[in-house]
């Protein structure tokens, strides 16, 4: 077997180097030309490559030109663009090896399986990775995050089915039974689930609130209170990109002591920064076993966001 896969390796990259050498035999000299323009929005570039070295210039001055009264301009400078051989080739030794290793690795995945790996993945949450316990970790979260005026948390997963809804809902359920004022939402319009977790309807919900319907928020428990879905035929990563939903998780944060929002997996797209952004942070549900470039995808997205890992759970599921 281990034979076998590196059999595959080195044909691949063979026939990189074959695809390459003909590459390079192939194509004829260009010239690559640069240059910008710094507005006050911003700096623009222009990059325009050519077999001529004039044609490649005039197009990159025709750029700058066409902006008006610039703060700054970066001249246009032409180079031969790298030819042939050696960058073909370079690009291909590197190309073929990523692709073969990627090709192995997707044969066996690694997963994350202790603390410690989990923790050199996503970084040192604020509260220590444990398994779903749901009174002693909300006791933690309050202590470490909603008790320091940060009302609103995403729940967030790297991956569909790792019980992020039911981690959500048993917090939530133990949020309120503790006597905090708590919301729960629904912002998962790719898998809606919460509804079933609480036995509603998955009407009247945040889709509709966002689209300017008429919602409403089920009162579930005492001190607890849940937005669901609802339904939409919006792009759902448009549709909570709306300024409405900003505004309702700043109304929410005065009213509740604590927000959460279930969020969809990372496997899904980015969604889930949207509202991590807003909060500043996530809670983590994890599977063990859990394939470790799943959880840097999402480790990547948190950080784009600047949302910290509050905390990490060890899904039962």
């Amino acid at each position: 077997m281990v034979l076998s896969r590196w059999r595959l390796l080195a044909l691949v990259l063979t026939l990189a180097l074959a695809s390459a050498f003909t590459a390079a035999l192939l194509s004829p000299q260009r010239y690559v030309a640069t240059g910008g323009v710094l507005t006050p929005e911003g700096m623009r570039r222009a990059h325009y490559s050519a077999p001529d070295p004039q044609a490649a210039l005039a197009l990159v001055q025709r750029f700058i030109d066409s902006h008006r009264s610039p703060v700054l301009v970066d001249p246009p400078l032409v180079v031969p663009e790298s030819s042939g051989l050696a960058t073909n080739v370079l690009a291909a030794l590197v190309a073929g090896a990523v692709l073969g290793l990627l090709l192995l690795r997707r044969r066996n995945p690694r997963a994350v399986r202790s603390e410690n790996e989990l923790i050199d993945t996503l970084g040192l949450p604020i509260v220590a990775a444990r398994p779903l316990a749901a009174h002693a970790l909300a006791q933690q979260l309050r202590a470490h995050w909603f008790g320091r005026g940060r009302p609103v948390l995403a729940v967030v997963s790297a991956q569909a089915g790792e019980g992020r809804t039911r981690v959500a809902a048993e917090l939530a359920r133990a949020f309120a039974a503790s006597g905090a004022p708590t919301l729960l939402i629904d912002a998962d319009f790719r898998s809606p689930a919460l509804h079933r977790a609480f036995g509603l309807r998955n009407r009247a919900g945040l889709a509709d609130f966002l689209e300017g319907r008429a919602s409403q928020l089920a009162h579930c428990a005492e001190n607890l209170s849940v937005l669901v879905a609802g339904r939409s035929g919006a792009d759902p990563l448009e549709l909570l990109s709306r300024q409405r939903m900003q505004d309702l998780l700043a109304a929410a944060a005065k009213r509740y002591q604590v927000v959460l929002v279930d969020t969809p997996a990372a496997a899904c797209g980015p969604d889930l920064q949207l509202s991590a952004a807003f909060a500043g942070g996530a809670l983590v549900v994890v599977k063990q076993g859990s394939e470790a470039a799943a959880l840097e995808r999402l480790r990547d997205l948190l950080e784009c966001c600047q949302a910290r890992v509050v905390g990490t759970v060890l899904s039962p599921v």
